[in-house]
Protein backbone atom coordinates (compact mmCIF):
# COMPACT_ATOMS: atom_id res chain seq x y z
CA UNK A 1 0.00 0.00 0.00
CA UNK A 2 1.37 3.18 -0.86
CA UNK A 3 1.51 5.53 2.18
CA UNK A 4 1.44 9.70 1.00
CA UNK A 5 0.24 11.33 4.03
CA UNK A 6 1.37 14.49 2.43
CA UNK A 7 -1.47 14.12 -0.25
CA UNK A 8 -4.21 14.31 2.72
CA UNK A 9 -2.17 16.87 4.77
CA UNK A 10 -1.32 19.85 2.25
CA UNK A 11 -3.38 22.11 3.76
CA UNK A 12 -2.13 21.41 7.43
CA UNK A 13 1.02 22.84 8.70
CA UNK A 14 2.35 19.26 9.48
CA UNK A 15 2.90 19.38 5.62
CA UNK A 16 5.72 21.72 6.45
CA UNK A 17 6.56 19.81 9.49
CA UNK A 18 6.33 16.59 7.54
CA UNK A 19 8.98 17.83 4.61
CA UNK A 20 11.57 19.33 7.44
CA UNK A 21 11.49 15.94 8.74
CA UNK A 22 12.20 14.34 5.96
CA UNK A 23 14.84 16.66 5.10
CA UNK A 24 16.60 15.36 8.38
CA UNK A 25 16.16 11.54 7.29
CA UNK A 26 18.13 12.40 4.27
CA UNK A 27 20.40 14.48 5.77
CA UNK A 28 21.42 11.75 8.67
CA UNK A 29 24.54 10.07 8.94
CA UNK A 30 25.39 7.79 11.70
CA UNK A 31 23.01 5.90 14.27
CA UNK A 32 23.33 9.59 16.38
CA UNK A 33 21.33 11.65 13.93
CA UNK A 34 19.37 9.01 12.67
CA UNK A 35 18.19 8.75 16.17
CA UNK A 36 17.36 12.53 16.25
CA UNK A 37 15.45 11.95 12.73
CA UNK A 38 13.03 9.48 14.66
CA UNK A 39 12.52 11.27 18.06
CA UNK A 40 11.73 14.36 15.36
CA UNK A 41 9.34 11.67 13.93
CA UNK A 42 7.69 10.98 17.47
CA UNK A 43 7.59 14.78 18.27
CA UNK A 44 5.84 15.73 15.03
CA UNK A 45 3.14 13.01 15.79
CA UNK A 46 2.86 14.47 19.35
CA UNK A 47 2.22 17.83 17.96
CA UNK A 48 -0.32 16.56 15.66
CA UNK A 49 -2.80 14.46 18.10
CA UNK A 50 -5.51 17.07 18.77
CA UNK A 51 -4.59 19.82 15.84
CA UNK A 52 -5.38 17.06 12.71
CA UNK A 53 -9.11 16.20 12.49
CA UNK A 54 -8.48 12.89 10.90
CA UNK A 55 -6.17 10.85 12.97
CA UNK A 56 -5.26 8.04 10.42
CA UNK A 57 -3.86 10.27 8.32
CA UNK A 58 -1.67 11.06 11.14
CA UNK A 59 -0.49 7.41 11.57
CA UNK A 60 0.23 7.05 7.68
CA UNK A 61 1.92 10.36 8.24
CA UNK A 62 3.70 8.36 10.88
CA UNK A 63 4.49 5.58 8.70
CA UNK A 64 5.78 7.18 5.65
CA UNK A 65 8.09 8.81 8.02
CA UNK A 66 9.29 5.40 9.53
CA UNK A 67 9.56 3.85 6.00
CA UNK A 68 11.68 6.64 5.03
CA UNK A 69 14.08 5.97 8.04
CA UNK A 70 13.84 2.51 7.70
CA UNK A 71 14.90 2.95 3.88
CA UNK A 72 17.81 4.99 5.24
CA UNK A 73 19.09 2.15 7.43
CA UNK A 74 18.76 -0.51 4.78
CA UNK A 75 20.56 1.26 2.24
CA UNK A 76 23.37 2.19 4.36
CA UNK A 77 24.24 -1.07 6.19
CA UNK A 78 23.88 -2.90 2.88
CA UNK A 79 26.85 -0.43 1.43
CA UNK A 80 28.60 -0.98 4.76
CA UNK A 81 28.40 -4.73 4.04
CA UNK A 82 28.39 -4.29 -0.07
CA UNK A 83 24.80 -6.22 -0.39
CA UNK A 84 23.29 -6.19 -3.56
CA UNK A 85 19.70 -5.22 -2.93
CA UNK A 86 18.56 -5.79 -6.46
CA UNK A 87 19.21 -9.63 -4.91
CA UNK A 88 16.24 -9.08 -2.42
CA UNK A 89 13.62 -7.21 -0.73
CA UNK A 90 12.70 -5.79 2.47
CA UNK A 91 9.30 -6.77 3.50
CA UNK A 92 7.25 -4.41 6.47
CA UNK A 93 4.53 -6.32 8.13
CA UNK A 94 1.61 -5.94 11.37
CA UNK A 95 1.10 -2.30 11.65
CA UNK A 96 4.01 -1.33 9.25
CA UNK A 97 2.59 -3.01 6.28
CA UNK A 98 -0.80 -1.60 6.85
CA UNK A 99 0.76 2.43 7.50
CA UNK A 100 -0.75 2.14 10.67
CA UNK A 101 2.17 3.00 13.12
CA UNK A 102 1.76 4.59 16.21
CA UNK A 103 3.64 6.66 18.12
CA UNK A 104 5.08 3.38 20.14
CA UNK A 105 5.92 0.82 17.81
CA UNK A 106 8.48 -2.14 17.19
CA UNK A 107 9.94 -4.15 14.09
CA UNK A 108 7.84 -6.46 12.00
CA UNK A 109 9.86 -7.11 9.07
CA UNK A 110 11.84 -9.61 6.47
CA UNK A 111 13.65 -10.42 3.67
CA UNK A 112 13.09 -12.31 0.24
CA UNK A 113 16.14 -12.66 -1.61
CA UNK A 114 16.65 -14.33 -4.93
CA UNK A 115 20.64 -14.82 -4.98
CA UNK A 116 23.30 -14.84 -1.96
CA UNK A 117 22.78 -17.26 0.93
CA UNK A 118 20.46 -16.99 3.94
CA UNK A 119 23.68 -16.69 6.58
CA UNK A 120 24.83 -13.89 4.55
CA UNK A 121 21.33 -12.06 4.44
CA UNK A 122 20.23 -12.99 7.93
CA UNK A 123 23.55 -11.29 8.97
CA UNK A 124 22.64 -8.19 7.04
CA UNK A 125 19.31 -8.24 8.24
CA UNK A 126 20.43 -8.37 11.57
CA UNK A 127 22.68 -5.77 11.37
CA UNK A 128 20.04 -3.33 10.29
CA UNK A 129 17.44 -4.56 12.87
CA UNK A 130 19.86 -3.69 15.64
CA UNK A 131 20.81 -0.36 14.38
CA UNK A 132 16.64 0.34 13.76
CA UNK A 133 17.05 -0.56 17.84
CA UNK A 134 18.99 1.62 18.80
CA UNK A 135 17.88 4.39 17.25
CA UNK A 136 14.67 4.18 18.68
CA UNK A 137 12.66 1.20 17.58
CA UNK A 138 12.69 -1.79 19.43
CA UNK A 139 13.60 -5.42 18.65
CA UNK A 140 10.52 -7.27 17.69
CA UNK A 141 9.75 -9.50 21.46
CA UNK A 142 8.13 -12.30 18.59
CA UNK A 143 11.04 -11.86 16.68
CA UNK A 144 9.40 -11.38 13.62
CA UNK A 145 12.38 -9.62 11.90
CA UNK A 146 14.66 -9.88 8.87
CA UNK A 147 17.89 -11.21 11.02
CA UNK A 148 15.78 -14.15 11.98
CA UNK A 149 15.77 -17.42 9.94
CA UNK A 150 11.99 -17.74 9.82
CA UNK A 151 11.75 -14.59 8.42
CA UNK A 152 14.80 -14.32 5.59
CA UNK A 153 13.57 -16.64 3.27
CA UNK A 154 13.86 -17.14 -1.07
CA UNK A 155 10.79 -16.33 -2.42
CA UNK A 156 10.18 -19.75 -3.34
CA UNK A 157 9.97 -20.54 0.72
CA UNK A 158 8.28 -17.51 1.32
CA UNK A 159 5.49 -19.01 -0.71
CA UNK A 160 5.64 -21.93 0.70
CA UNK A 161 4.81 -20.66 3.96
CA UNK A 162 2.15 -18.85 2.74
CA UNK A 163 0.03 -21.00 1.09
CA UNK A 164 0.91 -23.84 4.04
CA UNK A 165 -0.69 -21.48 6.23
CA UNK A 166 -3.86 -20.99 3.90
CA UNK A 167 -4.11 -24.39 3.46
CA UNK A 168 -3.95 -25.77 6.85
CA UNK A 169 -5.04 -23.20 9.19
CA UNK A 170 -4.46 -24.61 12.45
CA UNK A 171 -3.96 -22.40 15.65
CA UNK A 172 -0.33 -21.24 15.07
CA UNK A 173 -0.94 -21.12 11.18
CA UNK A 174 -3.85 -18.28 11.79
CA UNK A 175 -1.38 -16.65 14.41
CA UNK A 176 0.90 -16.10 11.21
CA UNK A 177 -1.62 -14.89 9.13
CA UNK A 178 -2.24 -12.21 11.65
CA UNK A 179 1.13 -10.88 11.01
CA UNK A 180 2.27 -11.93 8.13
CA UNK A 181 -0.89 -11.36 5.82
CA UNK A 182 -0.20 -7.72 6.31
CA UNK A 183 2.69 -7.50 4.09
CA UNK A 184 3.72 -4.73 2.18
CA UNK A 185 7.50 -4.31 0.35
CA UNK A 186 9.77 -1.43 1.55
CA UNK A 187 13.06 -1.14 -0.31
CA UNK A 188 14.90 -2.96 -2.44
CA UNK A 189 14.06 -5.58 -5.36
CA UNK A 190 10.38 -4.85 -5.05
CA UNK A 191 9.17 -7.21 -7.66
CA UNK A 192 10.57 -10.17 -5.13
CA UNK A 193 7.46 -9.14 -3.22
CA UNK A 194 4.57 -9.41 -6.13
CA UNK A 195 4.24 -13.48 -5.65
CA UNK A 196 3.29 -12.98 -2.04
CA UNK A 197 1.08 -10.07 -2.78
CA UNK A 198 -0.74 -12.05 -6.05
CA UNK A 199 -1.35 -15.02 -3.51
CA UNK A 200 -3.07 -13.09 -0.78
CA UNK A 201 -5.47 -11.51 -3.73
CA UNK A 202 -5.58 -15.01 -5.41
CA UNK A 203 -8.52 -17.30 -4.81
CA UNK A 204 -6.03 -19.52 -2.18
CA UNK A 205 -6.65 -16.75 0.24
CA UNK A 206 -10.40 -16.67 -0.41
CA UNK A 207 -10.56 -20.96 0.70
CA UNK A 208 -14.20 -21.36 2.72
CA UNK A 209 -12.38 -23.68 5.36
CA UNK A 210 -9.82 -20.75 5.42
CA UNK A 211 -11.64 -18.10 5.88
CA UNK A 212 -14.09 -19.42 8.02
CA UNK A 213 -11.17 -20.10 10.61
CA UNK A 214 -9.88 -16.79 10.28
CA UNK A 215 -13.74 -15.37 11.35
CA UNK A 216 -13.35 -17.94 14.26
CA UNK A 217 -10.41 -16.25 15.16
CA UNK A 218 -12.33 -13.20 15.15
CA UNK A 219 -14.98 -14.20 17.15
CA UNK A 220 -12.93 -16.19 20.04
CA UNK A 221 -11.62 -12.24 21.00
CA UNK A 222 -14.54 -11.15 22.59
CA UNK A 223 -15.13 -7.46 22.67
CA UNK A 224 -14.21 -5.62 26.68
CA UNK A 225 -17.46 -4.80 27.11
CA UNK A 226 -19.39 -5.80 30.69
CA UNK A 227 -23.34 -7.18 30.00
CA UNK A 228 -24.35 -3.65 30.98
CA UNK A 229 -22.70 -2.45 28.24
CA UNK A 230 -19.61 -0.81 30.60
CA UNK A 231 -16.08 -0.72 29.21
CA UNK A 232 -14.71 -3.73 31.29
CA UNK A 233 -11.04 -2.72 32.57
CA UNK A 234 -8.11 -4.95 34.19
CA UNK A 235 -6.65 -4.16 37.67
CA UNK A 236 -2.74 -3.83 37.36
CA UNK A 237 -1.72 -2.58 40.88
CA UNK A 238 -3.76 0.10 42.13
CA UNK A 239 -4.86 1.40 38.86
CA UNK A 240 -7.82 0.41 36.05
CA UNK A 241 -6.29 -0.03 33.06
CA UNK A 242 -8.00 -0.74 29.27
CA UNK A 243 -5.34 -1.94 26.52
CA UNK A 244 -6.55 0.20 23.23
CA UNK A 245 -4.46 -2.38 21.08
CA UNK A 246 -5.46 -6.05 21.90
CA UNK A 247 -8.68 -4.97 23.67
CA UNK A 248 -9.60 -2.25 20.98
CA UNK A 249 -8.48 -1.42 17.29
CA UNK A 250 -7.23 -5.15 16.86
CA UNK A 251 -10.69 -5.70 16.88
CA UNK A 252 -11.38 -3.75 13.77
CA UNK A 253 -7.49 -4.97 12.12
CA UNK A 254 -8.57 -8.40 12.81
CA UNK A 255 -12.14 -7.83 11.18
CA UNK A 256 -10.60 -6.05 8.33
CA UNK A 257 -7.96 -8.88 7.40
CA UNK A 258 -10.39 -11.25 7.60
CA UNK A 259 -13.18 -9.50 4.74
CA UNK A 260 -10.02 -8.12 3.38
CA UNK A 261 -8.52 -11.75 2.30
CA UNK A 262 -12.04 -13.16 2.02
CA UNK A 263 -12.87 -10.37 -0.94
CA UNK A 264 -9.15 -10.20 -2.50
CA UNK A 265 -8.86 -6.49 -1.41
CA UNK A 266 -5.17 -5.84 -2.40
CA UNK A 267 -4.74 -2.30 -0.10
CA UNK A 268 -3.76 -3.55 3.55
CA UNK A 269 -4.67 -0.39 5.36
CA UNK A 270 -7.78 -1.27 7.58
CA UNK A 271 -9.86 1.23 7.04
CA UNK A 272 -9.28 1.12 3.50
CA UNK A 273 -10.45 -3.00 3.49
CA UNK A 274 -13.38 -2.26 6.08
CA UNK A 275 -14.74 0.32 3.17
CA UNK A 276 -14.24 -2.29 0.41
CA UNK A 277 -15.59 -4.63 2.85
CA UNK A 278 -18.67 -2.34 3.13
CA UNK A 279 -19.13 -2.03 -0.93
CA UNK A 280 -19.00 -5.95 -1.11
CA UNK A 281 -21.14 -6.56 1.44
CA UNK A 282 -23.95 -3.78 0.78
CA UNK A 283 -23.31 -2.57 3.97
CA UNK A 284 -25.79 0.61 4.63
CA UNK A 285 -23.68 4.19 4.48
CA UNK A 286 -24.34 4.89 8.13
CA UNK A 287 -22.97 1.65 9.15
CA UNK A 288 -19.98 1.81 7.09
CA UNK A 289 -19.04 5.34 8.35
CA UNK A 290 -19.78 3.91 11.94
CA UNK A 291 -16.72 1.49 11.53
CA UNK A 292 -14.21 4.21 9.91
CA UNK A 293 -14.80 6.42 13.11
CA UNK A 294 -14.72 3.47 15.82
CA UNK A 295 -11.54 2.73 14.38
CA UNK A 296 -10.11 6.31 14.03
CA UNK A 297 -11.67 6.76 17.82
CA UNK A 298 -9.07 4.02 19.37
CA UNK A 299 -6.22 4.70 17.12
CA UNK A 300 -6.99 8.43 18.43
CA UNK A 301 -6.93 7.11 21.93
CA UNK A 302 -4.01 5.17 21.63
CA UNK A 303 -1.85 7.86 20.27
CA UNK A 304 -3.39 10.35 23.03
CA UNK A 305 -1.81 7.78 25.62
CA UNK A 306 1.36 7.03 24.04
CA UNK A 307 2.53 10.85 24.03
CA UNK A 308 2.51 10.92 27.87
CA UNK A 309 4.64 7.79 28.22
CA UNK A 310 8.45 7.51 28.26
CA UNK A 311 10.25 6.47 25.02
CA UNK A 312 11.90 3.50 26.25
CA UNK A 313 8.94 2.17 28.00
CA UNK A 314 7.63 -0.98 26.18
CA UNK A 315 5.62 -0.10 23.27
CA UNK A 316 3.01 -2.83 24.51
CA UNK A 317 2.78 -1.40 27.74
CA UNK A 318 2.40 2.33 26.19
CA UNK A 319 -0.87 1.26 25.01
CA UNK A 320 -2.29 0.53 28.16
CA UNK A 321 -4.48 3.46 29.27
CA UNK A 322 -5.17 4.31 32.79
CA UNK A 323 -8.92 4.48 33.41
CA UNK A 324 -8.45 7.41 35.75
CA UNK A 325 -6.76 9.31 33.47
CA UNK A 326 -9.07 9.31 30.68
CA UNK A 327 -11.79 12.29 30.40
CA UNK A 328 -15.35 11.74 30.31
CA UNK A 329 -15.24 12.63 26.66
CA UNK A 330 -12.29 9.89 25.90
CA UNK A 331 -14.38 7.23 27.50
CA UNK A 332 -17.29 7.75 25.98
CA UNK A 333 -15.84 7.43 22.59
CA UNK A 334 -14.42 4.41 23.65
CA UNK A 335 -17.14 3.02 25.14
CA UNK A 336 -18.90 3.93 21.05
CA UNK A 337 -15.94 2.68 19.21
CA UNK A 338 -16.15 -0.80 21.40
CA UNK A 339 -19.88 -0.72 20.71
CA UNK A 340 -19.49 -1.10 16.93
CA UNK A 341 -16.66 -3.12 16.81
CA UNK A 342 -19.50 -5.65 19.02
CA UNK A 343 -21.89 -4.93 15.72
CA UNK A 344 -18.48 -5.97 13.47
CA UNK A 345 -18.62 -9.08 15.01
CA UNK A 346 -22.24 -9.67 15.37
CA UNK A 347 -22.31 -9.27 11.21
CA UNK A 348 -19.20 -11.62 10.99
CA UNK A 349 -20.93 -14.36 13.32
CA UNK A 350 -23.94 -14.19 11.07
CA UNK A 351 -21.83 -14.70 7.70
CA UNK A 352 -19.53 -17.30 8.87
CA UNK A 353 -20.60 -18.98 11.79
CA UNK A 354 -23.30 -20.54 9.37
CA UNK A 355 -20.75 -21.72 6.93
Amino acid sequence: MPVDAASVMTESPLAAGMTQVHAQIDAAHGAEALAAAARAIRNLAVDAVDSADDVLAITRLISELNDALARRVVHDVADAMAMDLSQACWLSFGSQGRGEQTIATDQDNGLVFAGGTQAGWMAFGARVNQLLADVGYPLCSGLVMAGQAMCCLPLEQWVARFEHWMAHGSGNDIFAARIYFDVRPLTGQTALAEPLLALLRSPAARLPRFVKQLADTVLRKPVPLTWLGAVATEREGEHRVFDLKQGGTALYVDAARLWGLAHGVADTATDVRLAAAASHLHVPAHEAQAWRRGFEALQRLRLQTQRGRRDDEDPETRNRARWEALDATQRDALKHALRTARLLQQRIALDYQRV
